[in-house]
């Protein structure tokens, strides 16, 4: 009998933390020859990379359905047109819910929140499946990218709820009153993938695209443009810095903001009003972003609220020690107080001031660096969170695992 699929469903393709970690996800389980099957709801840049790892089926290609012009105009002079879209949209819906079901699923795997709308909407037809999700969110990105009914509903249909964080999962036990025996904390970190990774990285990429001088003062930031991210707190927090430190070459590096973010502009006008333009610098969403983290001497998570970003893992096993927020997500679980520091809830002078000890003081910067990689390594042990995830799917999907890959 032929072995039942897992279904996973990202909300999209794009280079950011949650689908970076799926397609982590998605490697090591392909290495053990789990048989999956992706629904991917909107594209992206990483497309072709989940493509290399596993089958597809693409939601968002369901969207682009219009008339011919001519049929359109005479449609809509009989009230007709909309009834067309209608028809022509359930069309291609049962065309992809018949390649879903061809696929044999036997349980579906849900990451992130954001997809909450899809399976309400969409995925009805699997509703009576086992389910897993994991999720990435706090209360801000709840409210940006899901309903409170598509959310409710896809809460009360989870057999398991993987949180990336302590704070990820007192969140949604205690709002949404989620049981707590069904919540796993841990996330999911290749670290053995990005040591081999780091091993051809450009290391002075940043020096080379933006001239910056080779004994530059690194601080940086990486993630989209956005409000939840403070992209404007890394501002105000880089102006301070740069005046106090003054004549030191100290630099403040965003990686991930373009002007297709729709703060974009608001931030780069700041900037150049603060007359820095020279010494804080935006990268672009790029598929380069480790060659420049590890050109970063420390990591400012200047996030309003983020569960446990990828990057802060990243950092951490780069030995670049890492400044961030208490009470605004999971990244104080890990840096504590050895591996950075953890500044009070929006202080930006108290922010500003651990980064300049550690601008004066590397010896203090490679000690809480070698803090950080051990922890990471300790923490997130790859073999030991795919077990764990391994562990939750075989409840519901029994798995057939080369007995290697579990020595």
């Amino acid at each position: 009998m032929e072995q039942k699929k897992i279904l996973f469903v990202s909300h999209d393709a794009n280079r950011a933390g949650s689908q970076l970690l799926l397609l982590q996800l998605l490697r090591l389980l392909k290495e053990r020859k789990v048989p999956m099957h992706l629904l991917l709801c909107n594209g992206g840049e990483l497309e072709r990379e989940f493509e290399e790892v596993t089958s597809i089926t693409k939601l968002y290609q369901n969207f682009k359905v219009a008339p011919a012009p001519l049929t359109g105009r005479l449609l809509k002079t009989v009230n007709l047109y909309r009834r067309y879209q209608e028809r022509s949209v359930q069309k291609i819906n049962d065309r992809i819910i018949a390649e879903i079901e061809l696929q044999n699923i036997g349980l579906v795997f849900i990451n992130s929140i954001a997809n909450a709308g899809v399976f309400h909407d969409f995925l009805k037809f699997l509703n009576h499946l086992p389910l897993v999700l994991f999720v990435h969110e706090l209360g801000m990105s709840v409210k940006i990218y899901t309903h409170e009914k598509h959310l409710h509903f896809l809460l009360k249909k989870t057999d398991d709820l993987i949180a990336v964080s302590k704070a990820v999962a007192s969140y949604y036990i205690k709002r949404f009153d989620f049981p707590e025996s069904h919540v796993s904390t841990f996330t999911l970190f290749d670290h053995e993938h990005i040591d081999q990774k780091l091993k051809s990285v450009q290391r002075d990429l940043l020096e080379k695209t933006y001239h910056i001088p080779k004994d530059a003062i690194v601080i940086g930031g990486c993630g989209n443009a956005e409000w939840r991210k403070g992209n404007d707190i890394f501002n105000w927090i880089a102006k301070s810095v740069i005046h106090k430190t003054s004549p030191l070459p100290v630099y403040f590096v965003w990686v991930g903001a373009g002007p297709q973010h729709e703060i974009y502009e608001l931030i780069e006008s700041d900037i150049r009003q603060m007359g820095l333009s020279d010494r804080i610098i935006l990268v672009p969403p790029t598929p380069h972003a480790l060659d420049y983290i590890n050109r970063f001497d420390v990591l400012l998570l200047s996030s309003r609220e983020d569960p446990y970003p990828l990057v802060v893992l990243e950092a951490a096993l780069q030995e670049i020690p890492v400044v961030c927020f208490d009470n605004a997500g999971g990244a104080p679980e890990l840096i504590e107080s050895d591996a950075g520091f953890v500044i009070p809830f929006m202080d930006l002078s108290a922010a500003s001031d651990a980064i300049i000890q550690l601008i004066l003081d590397p010896s203090l910067r490679e000690t809480l660096g070698r803090n950080g990689r051990k922890k990471v390594l300790e923490r997130h042990n790859t073999d030991k969170s795919l077990a764990r995830i391994e562990a939750i799917i075989q409840k519901y999907l029994p798995l057939q695992v080369s007995e290697n890959h579990n020595q």
